[in-house]
């Protein structure tokens, strides 16, 4: 067994990017396990077979990067790993298997009953979306849908995305453009609307800590 604490924190971007590739490389080679520290969600992501993210000195998940991303288990593995829209919220009423939570400052989303069959109405939840699940100008599933003003334009070729106002309720979100270039042109000051799935609306109950993903 190998451990790596944070052996890549001193490089440059680009010679980092290189040595994820060659780490990778040279543990398929060799076939030891490599423990790997690191406060990077992205790198741990890139370059583990299985991930374990702590909070105040325990375990919050520990499974596949594509399990932590895509099938969190509780707030705070929503909150850290990657990029996500975070609202509070409580839960309403449940209609066509689809669950209301309503927003403390106005405004509601949707989410799945078949996601989450453990809600209860009145229940307090953290609401989670991530930036890419969410679609510009009706591209997408329309469950949520909502008017939105561009407040800023975040260029990162293919990882750009905007930050935008929900017109109605004053939420800030942030949502990734899309990768055909339609929305290049973009710019502040622009009206957008948005619009997700309720199976993208991912809800947990109290809110948690930050920590460290190892």
């Amino acid at each position: 067994m190998l451990l790596l604490d944070e052996p890549l924190g001193a490089l440059d971007l680009k010679l980092r990017e290189h040595m994820k590739v060659e780490l990778k490389q040279l543990q398929h080679e060799i076939g030891t396990t490599f423990v790997y520290i690191t406060h990077d969600q992205s790198e741990a992501l890139v370059m583990s077979d299985q991930v374990a993210v702590m909070n105040a000195g325990r375990f919050e998940q520990v499974g596949a990067p594509q399990d932590l991303y895509y099938n969190p288990q509780t707030a705070f593995v929503a909150g850290f790993v990657g990029e996500s829209n975070r609202w509070k919220g409580t839960v309403g009423t449940t209609q066509d298997d689809q669950i209301m939570i309503n927003l403390p400052t106005g405004g509601s989303v949707v989410a799945s009953c078949t996601v989450h069959p453990e809600l209860s109405e009145g229940q307090t939840v953290d609401v989670f979306v991530r930036p890419e699940a969410i679609a510009i100008d009706g591209q997408g599933k329309t469950d949520n849908a909502i008017g939105a003003k561009v407040e800023n334009v975040l260029f990162n070729g293919a990882a750009s995305s905007v930050q935008v106002r929900d017109s109605a309720t004053g939420h800030e979100m942030t949502v990734a453009l899309p990768q055909t270039g339609a929305f290049a042109n973009l710019k502040v000051g622009d009206t957008v609307n948005l619009t997700w799935a309720a199976e993208q609306t991912r809800c947990f109950a109290a809110p948690e800590k930050l920590g460290t993903a190892a």
